[in-house]
């Protein structure tokens, strides 16, 4: 899949920074039916309703704009539910003022695309913008206090032991201070949130930035699909943890019994509408799929209903949002009783929050995701919305405390950073180990949620080495999470050695190697790949340079030896060298991998101590560019 490129998306923030009105259906991360970003420009008309105002006529007047062959794009507020369920009619006044906005759509003459499969764009030129201006966010508060909070779940757990309800989805607000550029704002929270549904709405002065992974529903033809989310689990390090992670979720007995909760309400939801249509089916198609994302694995189940297309043509919008509006996965089951308590007990209307962003395609295709991860900015006001699942089990002040964790996508946006591989070019091997180099660059790659075209970049490498003319350089590779790339290339010395001995020499070494006073965590995924997230190996190596050092090697934190700031350890005793496995917290580098496989001498992965370092025969220093030094171990106080 191709993706939107930095300088494409620098040009569109530029433009978003000056535009008044506008719709971006942001897809950065696609998959085999979602391949496209969708860009709304110049409304002809906005059309919000407003409580009081008449549902249906409002829904009509959406439907008829696009019969006539206009795209309406925009948002669905949560509230707006309850206004298409008669015995919920009365309550939404509870919440909602009378003239509150409770949908907001612009009508367009056309869209913009871009195709994520091809590259192919009619996005407008843009004149592009030479970075991002700042901006701060303070002054953040919750809408409720820790006892309110408390005691909300309290009387949830309550009425899930009385049997009114299985499992409530609880919300309550982040509000906060806003000051700067909101293009930048948005940019940040992009790069560290790779999702298939996000939105930027722009209204004058109201932003709504939504970050979303879930699809609410997707007509087009005969067919109806949901794909209901339900069911997370923390990372692993790598991508062979993240596959264990992924097995352990698919058979969680808890997480499967939340997705499966959620799936047959959607069944039932969806069985309401195609029960009236003829040949009408709602089948499941897959269940307990895993999903990655930046942080999190996410199950998902996906459940299709089908009909005859032209009948399905003539059900009406009104007739789809009734059956189906607002997703289960955002209020809990069963869903009407389930929407009574949070009405009962939730403080503030949602909003857009758990609404439905999307867009209505000429030719009666219609798309609405799920927003989740939502933002909304007016002027310098801006709240966010977080919320849980709560069921017979859960833990109140657990439960709050993962709120308060919650906040930190809005307040800890993830640091930008590159991935790098740095490569020999060698006389004679040409450039050494580029395939492995290319695999770890890969793997890392799909690790991050990068993009990465692995033919496109060993063409480029291939070409950056020819103009070296046969001299030994060092090339240097930084990609970016969009798919971009730049190669540095200098000349370096050819490598006195690319092979551990059969036997170490007798020979006294000039070369030392010490020890860092500072541990490293093995618990951190960033020792596992080479990123440019290394600023403390960076400095640890300039000070082990200026000392006399050739390198600098680390501990974690149960005393064991990982790797040094650019080299990977192989230590020689006993006729055996012994080299630390990846698990202890290190960079599985290329060399080390080389010669693991296929070093002619023997090689044992094992947990090495200090003290292994202090009784070593002989201790050898490797990395794909320098070879493989001899060092002796300066123990430092």
């Amino acid at each position: 899949m191709k993706t939107i490129t930095f300088n494409t998306l620098n040009a569109l923030y530029h433009y978003f920074g000056e535009c008044e009105n506008f719709i971006f259906l942001d897809s950065s991360k696609t998959d085999a039916r979602n391949t496209r970003s969708l860009l709304f420009l110049d409304p002809l008309e906005r059309l919000q309703f407003r409580y009081g105002d008449d549902e249906r006529q409002f829904l009509e007047k959406i439907e008829k704009h696009q019969v006539q062959g206009c795209s309406i794009a925009g948002w669905f507020g949560y509230e707006f539910g309850y206004l298409l369920e008669q015995s919920l009619n009365r309550q939404v006044g509870l919440k909602v003022a009378e003239g509150e906005v409770l949908a907001d759509l612009g009508v367009f003459s056309s869209h913009y695309t871009f195709d994520h499969r091809t590259g192919k764009t009619n996005f407008p030129a843009f004149a592009n913008s030479t970075g991002h201006a700042a901006y701060q966010i303070d002054n953040i508060r919750l809408s409720i206090t820790e006892e309110e909070y408390l005691q909300a779940l309290q009387k949830i757990l309550a009425y899930i032991e009385a049997g009114d309800t299985y499992q409530v989805n609880f919300t309550l607000k982040l509000f906060f201070d806003f000051c700067g550029s909101p293009e930048s704002f948005y940019a940040a929270l992009r790069h560290n949130q790779s999702v298939s549904y996000g939105s930027y709405i722009r209204w004058q002065d109201e932003r709504i930035m939504s970050f979303s992974p879930e699809l609410f529903f997707w007509k087009k033809g005969g067919e109806i699909m949901v794909r209901p989310m339900k069911g997370t689990m923390k990372r692993g390090r790598t991508i062979a943890e993240d596959e264990l992670q992924r097995q352990k979720l698919r058979s969680d007995i808890k997480n499967q019994s939340e997705n499966v909760m959620i799936v047959d309400l959607l069944r039932n939801d969806l069985g309401h509408l195609m029960h009236q249509l003829p040949e009408g089916e709602v089948k499941v198609d897959s269940l307990f799929d895993v999903e990655t994302y930046e942080t999190l694995l996410q199950m998902t189940s996906t459940i299709q209903a089908r009909s005859a297309k032209s009948s399905l043509e003539k059900v009406s919008l009104y007739s789809l949002l009734q059956a189906m509006f607002p997703c289960g996965s955002v209020t809990g089951a069963p869903k009407i009783r389930t929407m009574e308590i949070i009405n009962e007990l939730e403080k503030q209307s949602r909003g857009v929050y758990t609404g439905a962003i999307g867009c209505l395609l000429p030719e009666g295709e219609t798309i609405f995701n799920v927003p989740i991860r939502t933002i909304v900015l007016n002027g310098k006001s801006g709240e966010m919305g977080i919320g849980s699942g709560i069921v017979h089990d859960s833990d109140p002040r657990q439960e709050w405390q993962e709120c308060l964790l919650k906040g930190h996508f809005l307040t800890q946006p993830q640091q930008r950073f590159q991935l790098i591989e740095t490569i020999l070019c060698h006389p004679e091997h040409g450039l050494f180990l580029l395939e492995d180099h290319l695999q770890r660059l890969h793997e890392s790659a799909r690790y991050f949620l990068f993009h990465c075209d692995c033919d496109e970049i060993s063409t480029a490498l291939k070409h950056r080495a020819d103009e070296l003319q046969n001299s030994a350089g060092r090339l240097r590779l930084v990609l970016e999470k969009d798919g971009t790339f730049q190669i540095d290339a200098q000349e370096c010395e050819i490598p006195s050695s690319l092979e551990l001995p059969q036997k170490p020499p007798l020979t006294k070494t000039d070369n030392y190697v010490g020890l860092s006073q500072q541990r490293i965590d093995s618990d951190s995924l960033w020792y596992y790949h080479k990123t440019t997230n290394r600023q403390m190996y960076n400095k640890t190596y300039a000070q082990a340079v200026e000392n006399g050092l050739y390198d600098i090697v680390f501990e974690n934190q149960d005393g064991l030896i990982t790797e040094g700031c650019i080299t990977n350890i192989f230590l020689y005793k006993d006729g055996v060298y012994r080299t630390p496995p990846s698990r202890d917290g290190l960079l599985p580098g290329v060399m080390r991998a080389h010669l693991l496989q296929h070093s002619q001498v023997p090689i044992k992965e094992q947990s090495l101590t200090v003290a292994d370092l202090q009784q070593a025969e002989a201790i050898y220093l490797c990395n794909s560019v320098r070879g493989i030094v001899q060092v002796a171990f300066e123990q430092t106080s």
